[in-house]
């Protein structure tokens, strides 16, 4: 990771206050119950998820209303709609950089809580290939998406190094990441949006491109993320 994205979120951001504990978002609750059954809460509990997972912050949380301070009855559409309709029209963007199988993406950090190190999936038997499994996140259930199996991308680069946190109304998703590589910041009009014809596989969750030099950095979509989770 750079100095430059280390320092950044060192000096402009601070990590959240924990949620009360027990308690679960709509979103959440979904997710949960779709892989785990209505008795959700006692599988955790047997699993050791009870308890917050020890992780190591690699940058500490962005700004936003983090989902720890979210009301657990919030409507979705009244925490953060729209976030990625407005990045379109952004004058300039903030991105955090990352690589999965050989290949530079990148996700808007607005859309970021933290960038944490990596730590052991729980497995979720009945879960599609793509949702490695969950882990607590101080309180937070957390889904941790397999990158490299989500966008079919298969590289040398080993085990997932980094997890990435996004946020998007009331539930967090981590982003398993070979590397983090740097903090984009660009003017709008150097994004060419609505490239669905251009990307190929996995189209739906590439929301543009970004020319860096030479070549081009994938944004996703992380509302499409999101979407692929609560839906699989």
């Amino acid at each position: 990771m750079t100095t430059a994205l280390e320092h950044y979120f060192e000096e402009r951001v601070k990590l959240p206050d924990v949620g009360p504990e027990g308690a679960f978002t709509p979103s959440e609750r979904a997710f949960l119950e779709r892989y785990m059954g209505a008795d959700f809460e006692a599988a955790l509990a047997r699993e050791g998820l009870s308890r917050p997972a020890a992780v190591e912050a690699v940058a500490a949380p962005l700004g936003g209303t983090p989902v720890d301070a979210l009301p657990v009855d919030a409507a979705p559409a009244e925490v953060d709609d729209g976030i990625e309709a407005g990045l379109r029209q952004a004058r300039e963007l903030k991105l955090v950089g990352f690589r999965v199988g050989g290949q530079e993406l990148a996700v808007p950090i607005a859309q970021v809580q933290e960038v944490i190190r990596a730590v052991p999936a729980t497995k979720l038997p009945t879960a599609p290939t793509h949702v490695l499994g969950i882990m607590n996140l101080r309180g937070r259930v957390v889904p941790l998406l397999a990158m490299d199996s989500l966008l079919d991308l298969a590289g040398e680069e080993g085990e997932p190094r980094f997890i990435i946190v996004c946020r998007r109304h009331d539930m967090l998703l981590g982003l398993m990441v070979n590397a983090i590589t740097t903090m984009h910041q660009a003017q709008g009009d150097a994004v060419e949006w609505a490239v669905e014809a251009r990307v190929g596989v996995s189209s739906e969750l590439i929301a543009g491109l970004l020319k860096v030099r030479d070549s081009l950095v994938k944004i996703l979509s992380v509302d499409s993320l999101f979407q692929k989770v609560l839906k699989s």
